[in-house]
């Protein structure tokens, strides 16, 4: 009789569990969707300056050297905290980081009180420490959610949201600049990151960190080791070149396009948007292909090649050559994305405490040549009269991916690697 009852007691305890699993199971897919808005949100605000650059330019006499900190001040922020971040995560709890991440990266909201250029400066310093906690806290909560084998897709998916916002951004900045004021569409930028955190609030924040009950202790590591990795120093070179292309192009082509080829500011704000929007469907279609093409290292070659040719197209070209340019240079600097950040999940499968550090070593090094790039081609254009040197200088360097991709060993042979 005891037995029966401990049998029973047994199997009712095995089934309350397996209801919690399937619970959980089910409750993921509302918590990706949070995770996902999150990042749309803020991505909003990410280059939401480029296409009104001029008008800001004109509102407080500023030249483009200076002009230039609204982007760079995101890199060069991104650059300083890459790694604190991560460790700022793992003191107070991946949840707690994303509700203060979300706040943070509300500051653009307070835009239309920028009397000085100074407090303009400082709400996009705010928004970039937020930024630079989403992204630790995300991949720490997204670890303890969901299984191994969505990993590759979710990563996929958290970038294409990213993507897609600064598309939304570029086309929509303009117009609301050209209605209400600049000051205004930067604001209403920053109300999105609010919405996100009351949303993490009511559906997210009071649930474990980690639901399906697994440690999240960190044994003792090396830090130094991973950092000098020769693995680790590809990973983060390839990603830097495109990176940094990218961020000078969003950053100025719309202006240059506006002085240069005489477009109006919604034009060439629509213009360096088709640029988002090619990046947003390369995200999908790797997102897609990473499940079925079972080899990294194309995935980084390939853009790499495509990069560097696309960005000197893109301003040294004409009318639909330009344009084709664009959306060339908007795919290879988004297409390799989600692949970069499943490779160093692959290499160390069996060392998972060392991804964060060269996910932050990527943060780190990625923002010191993208907060590099937008200066050094406003300081030339200020210096030379020209913005070619530099958009060029930058279109060679985004080549580093293909070489990264050359030489970095091939992680994803394996057919059943994610089953």
């Amino acid at each position: 009789m005891g037995s029966e009852v401990s049998r029973l007691d047994q199997s009712s305890g095995n089934q309350s569990k397996f209801s919690v699993e399937q619970s959980l199971h089910r409750y993921r897919f509302l918590i990706a969707a949070v995770f996902l808005f999150i990042s749309f949100s803020v991505g909003l605000s990410m280059f939401a300056v480029g296409p009104i650059t001029p008008l800001i330019i004109g509102e407080y006499s500023i030249n483009r050297s200076t002009a230039s900190l609204l982007v760079s001040v995101i890199p060069f922020t991104h650059m300083l905290l890459g790694l604190p971040s991560g460790v700022l995560i793992s003191k107070i709890g991946p949840s707690n980081g994303l509700l203060l991440a979300a706040s943070l990266a509300s500051a653009p909201v307070f835009s239309f009180l920028s009397l000085d250029y100074s407090i303009l400066i400082s709400l996009r310093v705010v928004y970039a420490i937020g930024l630079c906690l989403m992204f630790p806290a995300v991949i720490t909560l997204v670890n303890h959610w969901f299984p191994a084998n969505e990993l590759p897709t979710f990563n996929g998916l958290f970038v294409i949201s990213f993507s897609l916002a600064t598309a939304v951004s570029n086309f929509v900045v303009a117009p609301i600049a050209d209605t209400l004021g600049w000051s205004i569409a930067l604001s209403m930028m920053g109300i999105m990151p609010l919405l996100g955190a009351a949303l993490w609030l009511l559906v997210g924040y009071r649930k474990a960190d980690n639901p399906q009950g697994e440690s999240s202790s960190r044994n003792g590591i090396n830090i130094v080791g991973v950092l000098r990795d020769r693995n680790t120093m590809l990973i983060t070179l390839a990603d830097a070149g495109p990176y940094a292309l990218m961020t000078a192009a969003v950053a100025w082509l719309p202006t240059f396009y506006n002085e240069v080829r005489g477009m109006t500011l919604i034009e060439a704000g629509s213009m360096v948007g088709m640029m988002s929007v090619a990046g947003t469907l390369s995200l999908i279609a790797s997102s897609i292909l990473v499940l079925r093409v079972h080899k990294r290292r194309p995935f980084l070659i390939v853009p790499g090649i495509v990069a560097g040719f696309a960005g000197i197209g893109s301003i040294l070209l004409y009318d639909n050559l330009m344009m084709v340019s664009l959306i060339a240079m908007g795919f290879a600097c988004w297409f390799y994305v989600p692949v970069l950040i499943t490779i160093p999940m692959e290499l160390h499968a069996s060392n998972p405490e060392r991804v964060p550090i060269i996910m932050g070593t990527l943060m780190s090094v990625g923002s010191f040549f993208s907060f590099i790039s937008p200066i050094t081609v406003g300081i030339s254009a200020d210096l030379l009269g020209s913005y070619l040197p530099g958009l060029v200088l930058f279109s060679i360097l985004s080549w580093s991916l293909a070489i990264g991709g050359m030489l970095l060993p091939e992680t994803g042979s394996s057919k059943d690697r994610f089953t």
